[in-house]
Parts: structure tokens; C-alpha cells; sequence
């Protein structure tokens, strides 16, 4: 039901409901209209008709004459029908039931009646000398067409204009998928701009400012890798200066610190490269379930432990080793942030239609629903501390997160304060 909500609270739906409503009100009005001019219209032809038909009966005769009633409908089209005490005959063709006919007084009459029978109209007089029902000619041809031909019409009308609204407010869909493509991270959606209206000149504001968030994060990213590809030249005389050192206990220090910096600085390329050239991954056919195993090996000693089911072989392509880099960091966090006393870390493997779903669930220290979207940002850290227990530079999980974008999949974080982290990983089946 989900979509039917969505709809209800639509524009198009509401436009639907103000199309609706207009014809309904726009029919209402002018069935009332043709009502009043029919009936007001009509009773001068009533009387006029009760007058042309006593003066029919007088020239038949009386008793009337069949064969002048014979001459007058196929003179004119008049068809009549005679019923009296000696004879009976009808020159009205599939005459129905009188039963079935539904007759009215005409003009206040006591003697002429107005019958109707499946858009047929017969005429009924009562004489002296019998009974006359007369069926003139096309007076049952086109009385309701006219009225079905005026609603048609104004549907007609009511459904070119809601499409007509429809065109015009299409941008409003355009900008709204434009919003979530921009917000799922691709900022080279754009939109069209053939409008000379209001909403083109939104869907340029829109593209004016999709282009200058896409060259600021370039110019990011681009001074990243510039940063860091020149820090790599001083790392190395550094590293090499240090060795000449004689003190162990301040050689042993800087090193670590250089080393730092040094796996700082590779991160961020190999964030930078991944981010802008996905034709780096190296894939092929490998069994995800054996390098899961794998990457749990390298973690036989870390408390609370890893919890890994058995699981089939999950045979599919992609890259191992970048695959191993999000696991391996994801683990990592996992066992940082939980406790001795915290149940061991669960994953799960499961293959689906058309992805494979890798679940990574702790029961640690967990964090705010509110911090989710900055952990993902490069040099954000819960840690403000920077603490050696900590450790890391806040870009682990970007890293992690641009590799699954590389993939075509996602990751997926929730947590609680006190009740542990999940992060689930989406990988395409092929």
C-alpha cells in the first residue's frame, strides 16, 4: 500500500481530484441547464403537438380512415396506431408492450399522454372514438444525443486539461529524481533544460549548483592526492634520516609516528583512485566464503572472538584483495569497539536472487543513529582523542564504502547506543 499512499499524496493526484471535481460540477451545471431549456422549451411544442395531432384525427375521420393514415406516413413519416371497438390496426413497427411504456400527462392534458420506450416517444390520445398512438418521425432521433455528446465533450475537455497540467508540472518529477540521484552521491545527474518557464529556469539553478559541488569535491579530492603524493617524497628521506639516529628509544618513536603518516597518505590515494577510476579493480571468479574464512583466521586471538557458520561456497566475481580491505577493516572495527565481556562478533554470508549480503554484527559500545552519515565522511572519527588505543585516521570506512560503490553494491550501517553496530554489505551477484 505503500505506492497508493505515495499517490494519494501526489500532485497528480490531486490534480486528478480538481479534474474530477470540475466535471462533476461542470456536468451538474449544464445537465441542470439543458433541463430547464428542455422543459421550458418543450411545453410550447406540447401544445403545439396536441393541437397538430386532434387536427390528424379530425382529417382521418370517424371512424378513421386507414388508407388517409396509410397516405400520411408516407407523407410525412407520422406513424399511427388505431384501437377501437370494431378495428384495430398500426402502422408502427415492434410496437412494445403498453405495459412497458411509460406514459406522462402532456401540458396538464387529461386525454394526451407522452409515452417513452428505449428512446422511442409515442404520443397517446385518447378519443371518442378510440384510441390513437402516433410515432413522428425523427422526434426520437438525437433528443439524448445531444446531452451524451455534451458530457463527452467535457470529458473531452477535463482530460486535455489535466494533461496538459500533467506537461507542465513534469519538471516537478525531474527535479525530484534529480534530488535523489544527487543525494545517493551522483552529482553528474542533470536536468533537462529545454523549459524557457519558471521550472527551466529551476532545473538550471538545479544543474548551476549539482556543477559547483561537483568541481569543489574534485578540487577535494584533488588536493588530497596532490598532498599526499608530494608527502611521500619527505616520508622517504625522513625514513632513511632515521636510521643514521642513535638513540633507539627516539628512533623507535619517530618511526612510528613516520609509519602513521605513511599508511595515512596511502589510504588517501587509494581512496582518491578508486573514487575516480573504477577500471582499478582487478576481478575474477573467487570463492567469497574461503577469503571470509581467511580474514577470521587473522583474528584467532582478538576477544570477544568471531562467530562464523558454516556456509557453501558463494562463487561470484569481484575483486579478493579490495573485498578483503572492506571485511578486514569492517572486523577490525567490529573488535575494536566491543568489550571482553561482549558476545563474539557474528557474520553471516547469504547469496541472494541477484546480490550477495554480507552481515557483520557486534555487540560493542554501538554509537548514535545521528553520528551514521558522518562515519562515513574521510577523517571522521568517533575518537576525538586520536588515543593510540583507538587508533586510525577516519578513513577506513570510506574506503570501504567507495570500494562497494566501485562494485556496483552499498553498505548499509545501523546501531544503538550500548546495543552494538550491524554493517551490512550489498555485493551484485555478477
Amino acid at each position: 500500500m505503500n505506492w497508493f499512499t505515495t499517490f494519494i499524496r501526489s500532485v497528480y493526484a490531486k490534480l486528478i481530484v480538481i479534474c474530477l471535481v470540475t466535471w462533476v460540477c461542470i456536468v451538474v451545471v449544464a445537465v441542470s441547464l439543458v433541463a430547464i431549456h428542455k422543459r421550458n422549451s418543450l411545453r410550447p411544442f406540447h401544445t403545439n403537438a396536441i393541437q397538430y395531432f386532434s387536427y390528424v384525427i379530425e382529417d382521418l375521420g370517424h371512424p378513421p380512415d386507414r388508407a388517409r393514415a396509410e397516405a400520411l406516413y408516407t407523407k410525412t413519416g407520422l406513424k399511427i396506431s388505431y384501437k377501437g371497438e370494431r378495428e384495430h390496426w398500426s402502422f408502427i413497427k415492434d410496437f412494445p408492450e403498453e405495459n412497458d411504456i411509460r406514459y406522462r400527462t402532456l401540458s396538464g392534458s387529461t386525454k394526451v399522454f407522452l409515452g417513452r420506450f428505449h428512446g422511442r416517444y409515442f404520443f397517446k390520445n385518447i378519443h371518442e372514438s378510440g384510441v390513437f398512438i402516433f410515432e413522428p418521425a425523427g422526434y426520437n432521433q438525437g433528443r439524448d444525443k445531444y446531452l451524451w455528446a455534451l458530457l463527452f465533450s467535457l470529458t473531452l475537455i477535463v482530460t486535455g486539461a489535466y494533461f496538459a497540467m500533467k506537461k507542465i508540472l513534469s519538471p516537478i518529477g525531474w527535479l525530484h529524481q534529480g534530488v535523489q540521484e544527487v543525494g545517493s552521491g551522483n552529482l553528474a545527474h542533470t536536468l533537462p533544460e529545454n523549459r524557457k518557464d519558471e521550472f527551466g529556469k529551476l532545473a538550471a539553478a538545479f544543474n548551476t549548483m549539482t556543477g559547483r559541488l561537483r568541481q569543489m569535491l574534485d578540487l577535494k579530492h584533488q588536493l588530497l592526492r596532490d598532498v599526499s603524493h608530494e608527502l611521500r617524497s619527505p616520508l622517504t628521506r625522513m625514513k632513511v634520516a632515521l636510521e643514521f639516529l642513535d638513540d633507539d628509544q627516539v628512533k623507535k618513536s619517530i618511526g612510528t609516528d613516520i609509519r602513521e603518516v605513511e599508511t595515512m597518505v596511502t589510504a588517501i590515494l587509494e581512496n582518491a583512485r578508486l573514487h575516480h577510476n573504477h577500471a582499478t579493480l582487478e576481478k575474477k571468479r573467487a570463492d567469497l566464503t574461503e577469503l571470509v574464512r581467511d580474514i577470521i583466521s587473522g583474528f584467532e586471538n582478538r576477544s570477544p572472538g568471531i562467530h562464523f557458520p558454516g556456509h557453501s561456497p558463494v562463487i561470484f566475481r569481484f575483486d579478493p584483495d579490495r573485498i578483503k580491505t572492506v571485511i578486514t577493516n569492517i572486523l577490525e572495527n567490529a573488535l575494536k569497539y566491543s568489550t571482553r565481556e561482549s558476545r563474539p562478533v557474528e557474520v553471516h554470508l547469504k547469496k541472494e536472487a541477484d546480490r550477495i549480503r554480507i552481515t557483520v554484527e557486534d555487540n560493542g559500545m554501538g554509537m548514535d543513529k545521528s553520528k551514521l552519515p558522518l562515519i562515513l565522511e574521510p577523517f571522521y572519527r568517533l575518537d576525538k582523542s586520536r588515543s593510540k588505543k583507538t587508533g586510525g585516521f577516519g578513513l577506513g570506512l570510506p574506503l570501504c564504502k567507495t570500494i562497494m560503490d566501485a562494485h556496483g553494491g552499498k553498505m548499509e550501517i545501523s546501531s544503538s547506543p550500548g546495543a552494538g553496530t550491524r554493517v551490512t554489505l550489498f555485493l551484485p551477484a555478477e
